[in-house]
């Protein structure tokens, strides 16, 4: 049995679950932090994945969020590899660049087909000085037998 089977979401399970069944995505982020209503992701600095004049891109930043709710329904459902995107809808609020890129996911709600949040986007050291913002919901897919 894999070890994150029924062990308590954290850094560390969530990273190693990720690598097993979305291993394009474990190659760039990670995550940072997660605990029970909220999750952060971080997307770690690569200078040669920038767009001209330096900037984090906006399909970098859209990755960043998505996965971060991807985090979140964790807290809700567990390690759930089939809790997909249902929607997302991101807004930039100024150029990102010079660091690391983090997410922060909260809980908005949890239904019973549904889990909402939102998700505060910035640079590493400027929490302070969001880079864009972003809601979404996740879906739990129920497998075909």
């Amino acid at each position: 049995m894999a070890p994150w089977a029924h062990a308590p979401a954290e850094p560390a399970y969530v990273d190693e679950f990720v690598a097993n069944v979305f291993p394009s995505a474990a190659a760039a982020y990670r995550c940072e932090d997660i605990r029970k209503g909220s999750a952060t992701a971080r997307w770690a600095y690569d200078p040669t994945r920038l767009r001209p004049g330096e900037f984090i891109s906006g399909p970098t930043q859209f990755a960043t969020a998505d996965l971060a709710l991807w985090y979140l329904s964790f807290t809700i459902l567990g390690l759930a590899p089939m809790a997909v995107t249902t929607d997302v809808q991101i807004n930039f609020l100024r150029p990102a660049s010079g660091g690391d890129l983090l997410a922060r996911a909260e809980l908005l709600r949890a239904g019973k087909t549904r889990i909402s949040g939102r998700v505060m986007l910035w640079i590493d050291g400027a929490e302070d000085r969001p880079v864009a913002h972003a809601t979404g919901s996740y879906a739990l897919l129920k497998r075909s037998v």
